[in-house]
């Protein structure tokens, strides 16, 4: 595979630099300037520049081993101004829907579910939509509760499509509708959320499995959950994990612009190394820092003048921050290796 640094001004997802996030951690969702065709298939870019976060904490039985085979699974996430967009790869060995009626016991049957805060406010909402627990069935329903404690089905707030990829492999693709806590059935497009840069918003994912009962044998989910709690989702949002939507393309202010226009990185792409040049003669770059996403350190180089060239040959395949110093000025730019 050929490796290659790029600018990212285009469709970027949920990543860190050169290894998976848990979902303890802060999870930072990125942009797509191109909407997600829901079909299943993961053939955008953006789910390539993505990294997948692991679905493997057993919370029902609290704390089991799972066997191997029976179910394994992990997600993706992207975002633009409409949609938040989910990918999620799910091995189960055998697909369980005995409830033919998607709002008698659809928690015993297998499904995904998605825990979605909008605004990360927290708290109840076990019976109101200060947060969602979408529980999307093989059927492709979305039920949650309403305020009367009875299901709901929320199937129009969603878009989803699952694909079979290998043995006993499944590809969940979601396009969902964000809302806020004021959200009315009769009238969701007056409470529906407009996304942007720097929104912090709650989430977790998790899955229902079922392989020889009528009843859920396993609840396998994205966050860690101590035994107390570890069925609370779905009524209280305090434990969903925060997630924050990252637009590399979005500029604070006009200075930022300016001094942005001051720097170009070259070449694009680049195999082994990465070139940072200044227009300005005025302004000497100090310092260069290569970090991770999450702000790891991996190394500061120093030098004068107007450009300097960073040997980027031994970093992993993933996305790195690029920070700059220039005079009394702060530059930065995030960067992917593929």
């Amino acid at each position: 595979m050929i490796k290659y640094i790029a600018s990212v001004t285009t469709c970027l997802a949920l990543a860190a630099c050169a290894w998976s996030q848990t979902q303890k951690d802060t999870i930072f969702c990125y942009h797509t300037n191109t909407p997600v065709t829901v079909d299943g298939q993961a053939n955008e870019e953006c789910w390539g520049a993505a990294v997948w976060h692991p679905i493997d904490q057993v919370w029902i039985p609290y704390g089991a081993t799972m066997k191997e085979g029976d179910f394994a699974g992990r997600f993706k996430v992207a975002w633009d101004e409409q949609y938040l967009y989910v990918l999620v790869e799910v091995i189960d060995d055998s697909l369980s829907d005995d409830h033919a009626d998607p709002l008698l016991n659809w928690w015993d049957d297998d499904c995904l579910e998605l825990f979605i805060d909008e605004d990360r406010s927290k708290g109840d909402h076990e019976r109101n939509c200060n947060a969602f627990a979408y529980h999307v069935s093989l059927f492709y329903d979305a039920v949650d509760l309403n305020s009367s404690g009875q299901g709901i089905n929320y199937k129009d707030n969603i878009e989803v499509d699952m694909d079979t990829i290998g043995e006993d492999t499944y590809l969940w693709e979601f396009a969902i509708k964000i809302y806020s806590a004021a959200f009315d059935p009769g009238n969701p497009e007056a409470s529906r959320v407009t996304l942007t840069h720097d929104k912090k918003m709650g989430l977790a994912i998790a899955y229902c499995d079922n392989d020889e009962t009528t009843a859920r044998e396993n609840f396998i989910g994205s966050m860690y959950m101590t035994s107390a709690h570890a069925n609370d989702m779905y009524k209280n949002a305090d434990y969903f994990g925060l997630m924050i939507l990252v637009d590399p393309d979005y500029a604070n202010s006009l200075a930022d612009v300016t001094r942005q226009a001051m720097v170009n990185i070259f070449p694009v792409p680049a195999q082994n190394y990465l070139t940072v040049e200044t227009y300005s003669a005025s302004q000497t770059v100090n310092v260069i820092s290569l970090t991770t996403i999450t702000g790891q350190v991996i190394r500061n180089e120093y030098f004068t003048g107007n450009s300097h060239t960073v040997d980027i040959e031994d970093l992993e395949v993933g996305m790195y921050l690029l920070k700059a110093k220039l005079g009394d000025s702060f530059w930065s730019q995030v960067v992917v290796k593929k």
